[in-house]
């Protein structure tokens, strides 16, 4: 039996490298999408300097998780304040496409080239050279697990 694609959980693997167009849209991967994919929840990530972009059930669980990290219910609440406030919704059209904000798209440094990197129930969003030093500054250690897992 075949599970209908809407009732499939995403899941976001590979890099991709498309740009941006003149109006700032951007191209999800066709196999990035399904059916029920109508909207994006775009976060600011400031420890990395990246974009992340996901679903909402899956927006909505990092804001679940984030109680077990919270060290009492008032910091909870004040990163859920923070957290829903800043999520960018981004409608996906017809064509599969986004559209970035001038913001979005000053914080990652993102111009015309942008990196898609898959990460599993979100993705995230780099500029190109953001994504290279990440690369090179986290392989050592992308290394060392892959190896203690066997692979």
């Amino acid at each position: 039996m075949q599970i209908p694609p809407e009732q499939t959980a995403l899941v976001f693997t590979g890099e991709f490298r498309p740009s941006l167009d003149e109006k700032k849209r951007l191209t999800i991967p066709s196999r990035w999408r399904n059916e029920s994919l109508q909207e994006l929840f775009i976060i600011k990530s400031p420890s990395r300097g990246c974009l992340s972009a996901m679903p909402q059930p899956v927006l909505q669980e990092f804001g679940s998780k984030a109680a077990s990290q919270a060290p009492t219910l008032e910091a909870h609440q004040a990163f859920l304040d923070h957290f829903f406030a800043s999520a960018v919704i981004c409608p996906v059209d017809s064509a599969g496409r986004i559209i970035l904000s001038e913001d979005l798209c000053r914080f990652a440094g993102i111009r015309k080239q942008v990196v898609l990197a898959g990460g599993d129930t979100k993705f995230d969003l780099w500029s190109p050279e953001a994504w290279e030093a990440r690369q090179k500054a986290t392989s050592a250690n992308y290394e060392t697990i892959l190896k203690s897992i066997g692979l």
